[in-house]
């Protein structure tokens, strides 16, 4: 168990450092480290729904300028991880501890982006140190610096992701497995209520006045095609 949770902690903190290397090519998002995640932990469906209910939650924000958003990558980890590691020993449906994992999770994403804001505050500073290096030519300390960044961003996302798996999975469980009954079923029973929220985050993105018609042609569209699709097999 430490094996897949290190494995999954150091991927996840590889994929988090796509801005400082790459330059955002979005492989951080939901939609890639859930299946990624569920892959490793052998059940890609979980993550799959766990990525779909967090990007549906959070699809109107985005790094734009200074604005940092929430941070879906450690919640996106933590919660596939936890799901798949504990359905087999909390004795409660999957859609239920799902929605529990994901309530412990979410918390992170503003652990993430106040970290973030620091992080780039020190960033600030690391600037003036690269500035007076390049004046100087000393292009070995440029890429210290350049190298150190990264490494701070890789290590933020590998902490976030490691130590609530490995040091909270015991306590989740047991805060978990000590609630009523009746909350419990009542989760269960409202386990809809998250897509349904992720889907009026949707709707008022899209329901501009001159997209309100393409939108809803869209939608019905798509229903049409998956009842014709399922019609035809």
């Amino acid at each position: 168990m430490f094996g897949e949770i290190l494995l999954v902690s150091l991927v996840a903190a590889v994929i988090a450092i796509d801005v400082r290397t790459i330059g955002g090519t979005m492989i951080s998002r939901p939609l890639v480290v859930g299946p990624l995640v569920g892959l490793m932990l052998g059940d890609v469906g979980i993550g799959f729904y766990v990525a779909i209910l967090v990007e549906l939650l959070w699809i109107g924000l985005l790094p734009i300028g200074a604005y940092l958003p929430v941070e879906t990558l450690p919640i996106t980890t933590v919660a596939v991880s936890l799901t798949i590691m504990l359905k087999g020993e909390m004795g409660m449906p999957v859609p239920a501890l799902l929605i529990f994992s994901l309530m412990a999770a979410i918390p992170l994403g503003y652990v993430g982006r106040w970290s973030e804001v620091h992080i780039r505050n020190l960033n600030s500073a690391m600037s003036a140190s690269l500035v007076k290096a390049a004046e100087n030519g000393e292009f070995s300390r440029i890429s210290l610096i350049q190298g150190a960044n990264i490494f701070i961003t890789f290590l933020k996302n590998f902490i976030l992701c490691f130590v609530p798996i490995f040091f909270g999975r015991n306590l989740f469980q047991n805060i978990v497995t000590s609630m009523p009954l009746q909350f419990k079923e009542g989760v269960l029973d409202a386990n809809w209520l998250i897509p349904a929220l992720g889907f009026a985050v949707v709707m008022e993105i899209f329901l501009v006045a001159k997209h309100v018609k393409v939108f809803f042609a869209s939608y019905f569209l798509s229903i049409a095609l998956f009842y014709a699709i399922k019609f035809i097999k």
